[in-house]
């Protein structure tokens, strides 16, 4: 089963037709949380040095992830065999070892296949967690399908940035029509939603995550600001996919060329005729 099911993935479109079917059938302050499940999917290449520390923060957390799904990618390091030890020591921990490199949206898709949770957060390998940073997430679940916090960067040095995020709390595709404003380390997403977009879109070289808040916008997501420091965003070397600025300005132009920008025009047209 699993050997079909990689099969699959190997030859997923833009839109995994697995996925769309599926859907047819800093310390945080204390919160008042429900009963909400979450799994964090947490795709790795060549990550044998921080992917344990990784999870690490994970399972730290309280309330704890139903599930912790590592999706190895392909890698060509001691990764898979990280992952390996990894699920045969937590039972929360599953892990799936893609037979090739397939890219960071279909490996979050292979991981969002797996999820059960009402919830699904999606860490970067690189990444951690902060204390409090799965209660801090779901406390407006009852009024969210996406819930975003603050980071905090780690330069490769070892010095700490401010807390920041791209988006402030006001309109949402107002902050994703000049930036990727929500990044997958420091936002959680109801699984359905992530669900009705069929996840990421592997054609996406990079700016795959801002596609993905920018399709979940399009499709009515409702998105919510909390002030808490949840993450710490790892800034790599210069060889890192993101810093690719060929491909990343093409994707860029790709992203602000959505449909769902048009509403941004329309209101801008409207405001003027109302004046």
């Amino acid at each position: 089963m699993q050997s079909r099911f990689l099969e699959r993935l190997l030859s997923l479109p833009a839109r995994p037709p697995m996925l769309v079917g599926m859907l047819q059938t800093g310390m945080c302050p204390s919160h008042d949380v429900r009963r909400e499940t979450y799994d964090v999917v947490i795709p790795c290449f060549n990550r044998e040095r921080t992917v344990e520390q990784a999870v690490d923060s994970v399972l730290r957390q309280v309330p704890a992830a139903a599930r912790i799904i590592l999706v190895d990618d392909g890698s060509s390091d001691q990764t898979a065999k990280i992952v390996r030890a990894l699920e045969d020591r937590h039972a929360s921990v599953k892990a799936l070892l893609l037979p090739r490199n397939v890219g960071a949206s279909a490996a979050r898709n292979a991981g969002l296949a797996l999820t059960r949770g009402d919830w699904v957060a999606f860490l970067d390998s690189d990444d951690v967690w902060l204390p409090g940073a799965a209660k801090a997430m779901l406390a407006p679940a009852s009024k969210a399908d996406v819930v975003v916090g603050q980071f905090r960067r780690i330069w490769p040095c070892g010095s700490s940035g401010e807390p920041e995020c791209g988006w402030s709390g006001g309109d949402v595709l107002s902050a994703l029509a000049i930036t990727g404003a929500v990044g997958p380390s420091w936002s959680i997403v109801r699984r359905s939603a992530a669900l009705s977009v069929a996840g990421f879109d592997p054609t996406y070289h990079n700016c795959n995550d801002w596609d993905f808040y920018v399709r979940l916008v399009a499709a009515g997501a409702r998105f919510v600001r909390i002030d808490d420091v949840v993450a710490f965003y790892h800034i790599a070397e210069a060889n890192r996919l993101s810093h690719d600025s060929e491909a990343g300005l093409a994707n860029a132009r790709r992203v602000q060329a959505h449909p769902v920008f048009g509403r941004l025009l329309e209101a801008e047209a409207s405001g003027q005729e109302r004046a």
